[in-house]
């Protein structure tokens, strides 16, 4: 059953908005608002606080979606996503620092932006600092979504946009996902990043070496930049 939520979706280009409104009435969500501006978002979030937010980061306007993201963020703690054709480095380095819930890049699939909502939905009732014993790392595998115990991820390990997460019970998963994405989803309580590569379980490491860790029976390197936090979990 579809949940009854309240979305706001930001977009100065009529038909991109329509398209957005079609999509989620397709699947059964029917509670929607549109504002074509930073300025009429503010207006229906005060009106209205909504439970998920779809804007453009160019708005064509003065205020960029960006500023509408640090407002979300920082003032009114609204989960969001922006949906864009910006993909350049100087713009998602901008974006990235007001923490999305979720990047689409224009032109997108319908497949990519439902997918995207239910990771914004879920990543928005996690807490930081949860538990491990409770806390689940929700990823896409193919076509379907797949939580995962995180007391049962023993180490991640980047190849590219890939992540390799190596499990207990040895049914190692890849995902189409990039390393740093996956890290906004998990503990610094329970998991650190050792290298550029791997992060890694703190409760599987058995020995701490000179330029590596020993996690069970593997052993994985240590970047430079990251010995002074293990060096310090290990005090």
């Amino acid at each position: 059953m579809i949940p009854d939520l309240d979305f706001l979706i930001v977009e100065d280009e009529f038909l991109i908005a329509e398209t957005i409104s079609e999509i989620l009435i397709n699947v059964g969500y029917t509670n929607f608002r549109m504002a074509d501006s930073m300025e009429e978002a503010v207006k229906e979030i005060d009106l209205r606080r909504p439970d998920l937010v779809l804007t453009d980061i160019n708005l064509g306007k003065e205020n960029s979606g960006i500023d509408l993201g640090m407002l979300l963020h920082r003032t009114y703690q609204i989960p969001f996503i922006y949906i864009t054709s910006h993909s350049s480095t100087e713009i998602v380095g901008k974006a990235k620092h007001t923490r999305p819930n979720a990047y689409i890049i224009k032109p997108f699939k319908n497949e990519d932006l439902l997918v995207a909502i239910e990771f914004a939905l879920f990543n928005s009732t996690q807490k930081p600092e949860n538990s491990a014993d409770t806390f689940e790392l929700l990823v896409k595998e193919g076509r379907s979504m797949v939580r995962l115990d995180c007391n049962e991820i023993i180490w991640l390990e980047s190849e590219g946009n890939y992540t390799t997460i190596n499990l207990t019970d040895s049914k190692n998963r890849v995902v189409r996902i990039p390393l740093s994405d996956l890290q906004q989803q998990l503990s610094s309580e329970h998991f650190i990043r050792i290298h550029k590569s791997y992060i890694v379980n703190k409760k599987y490491i058995t020995e701490l070496r000179t330029n590596s860790v020993a996690i069970l029976n593997v052993e994985l390197p240590i970047g430079r930049i990251y010995q002074q936090a293990l060096q310090s979990f290990f005090k």
